[in-house]
């Protein structure tokens, strides 16, 4: 084989290599897009209950495949169902932040900088999770006398 076969073979894997690295990298910024319209469409649903005298209603949305289970609460919570125990104990490293919801395992919240969230103007009673049934779906109330929304399963 010549000199120019061989350089134009490997220019050609060295183009296919970045084109593969591109792809991932953009497939990448799509779930990191999809977690934080996620979080922007439930602080839109919990401002739009939170102004209103009383509400009561579902958000659905979707996360990427590989959440397992998304968390609200407090992590220095004693009211931990036994099914949530270890997503609690995994999620124990976040409990310096001010942060009431986050995604488990957290890893798969782009490279952890989404893996937790701040909802305002929430009442969470306990820790919980939900399971991913199709898409996530997060029951809000809020009753005439409530000052803050109730996020319950």
């Amino acid at each position: 084989m010549s000199f120019s076969m061989i350089f134009s073979i490997i220019i050609i894997i060295a183009i296919l290599a970045v084109a593969f690295y591109v792809i991932r990298f953009f497939v990448g910024v799509n779930e990191c897009g999809e977690i934080g319209l996620y979080y922007n469409d439930l602080q839109n649903e919990v401002d739009k209950a939170w102004k209103s005298s009383s509400y009561s209603g579902f958000l659905e949305g979707d996360l990427p495949s590989g959440v397992e289970s998304i968390c609200f609460g407090t992590l220095g919570s004693s009211q931990v169902k036994e099914d949530d125990r270890e997503a609690h104990d995994f999620l124990l490293r976040y409990r310096r932040h001010d942060k009431n919801l986050f995604l488990y395992p957290s890893q798969q919240g782009c490279d952890s900088t989404l893996a937790s969230y701040k909802v305002e103007h929430v009442d969470i009673e306990g820790f919980f999770c939900l399971d991913r049934v199709d898409k996530y779906k997060v029951r809000l109330a809020k009753g005439s006398g409530d000052a803050l929304v109730k996020v319950s399963e």
